[in-house]
């Protein structure tokens, strides 16, 4: 669990593009292909900075010795657009704290989409999310849709 959990302002687009860019081996292929770069682009300081002062998404960020280990970014009104957890931290129970922590403070719709990489899926299972179809690649991105519904929202807490 985190020692502090706060809403995100653009001055965390340097943290967030840091930790972003540490997991990014874990959603796209081949980071050098043309294909994969506005994508990529996305996770550079700028356009986090501009995502995060943008009202229509909402953003908090998990924090342990003044240091950013996590974050989650829901696009209202219901895609979770980001949910990051530093590498060095997995498997503390930092995702869920952050799913937790953005459903309290935002209204959050009972069903919520995200688009997983392979590698969280499981993370996303745990939060009650199921996939909607297989694997997908997008420009170079590979992900798996998926979907957290009313009836499955209890289930996994």
């Amino acid at each position: 669990m985190p020692e502090t959990i706060r809403k995100c302002t653009p001055a965390d687009a340097e943290a967030i593009a840091a930790l972003i860019g540490k997991l990014s081996h874990y959603f796209v292929a081949d980071a050098a292909a043309a294909s994969v770069q506005p994508f990529l682009a996305t996770f550079r300081p700028p356009a986090i900075a501009e995502l995060l002062a943008k009202p229509e998404f909402v953003s908090l960020a998990a924090e342990e010795d003044g240091r950013l280990v996590g974050v989650i970014t829901l696009h209202r009104p219901a895609h979770l657009h980001h949910l990051f957890v530093s590498p060095d931290t997995h498997r503390r129970g930092i995702a869920r704290s952050l799913w937790r922590a953005i459903q309290a403070e935002f209204p959050v719709p009972a069903t919520v989409t995200v688009n997983s990489s392979e590698f969280a899926v499981p993370v996303y299972q745990r939060l009650g999310f199921v996939a909607t179809a297989e694997v997908q690649e997008r420009n170079g991105v590979r992900y798996v849709p998926m979907c957290r519904t009313p009836d499955l929202a209890g289930a996994n807490e």
